[in-house]
């Protein structure tokens, strides 16, 4: 499913590791796992769920941004990305996926063939 994209780039650095206590319903925890596959240039994030994760990248360079864990529908926390290409506060990345997780809990359809 999601191997066909080549350019997929995963943390070079050790992550941020930031802890909070975000409850999910069972349609959003459906819809977060089911993934965000982008449409166009102006989708900037590209989402999915593997092996118990699910894996957040910016959509047109590849580069692994975020990756959680949900458990009993509760993201307890979220690795972020400290590689050098990420311009951004620490205190920015963590608004940046908080802002982030309403848009990825939407319901949505993909088309991973």
């Amino acid at each position: 499913m999601i191997n066909k994209f080549k350019n997929l780039k995963f943390f070079e650095n050790e992550p941020l590791v930031h802890h909070l206590n975000y409850t999910l319903t069972e349609t959003e925890l459906k819809n977060i796992l089911n993934g965000w596959l982008p449409l166009c240039m102006e989708d900037k994030w590209l989402s999915y769920s593997e092996e118990g994760y699910v894996y957040v990248h910016r959509s047109w360079t590849g580069h692994l941004m975020y990756k959680f864990a949900i458990r009993n529908n509760v993201i307890n926390s979220v690795e972020i990305a400290m590689d050098d290409f990420v311009d951004m506060t620490n205190e920015r990345k963590i608004e940046v996926f908080l802002s982030l997780l309403p848009h990825l809990s939407k319901e949505h359809s993909n088309d991973w063939s």
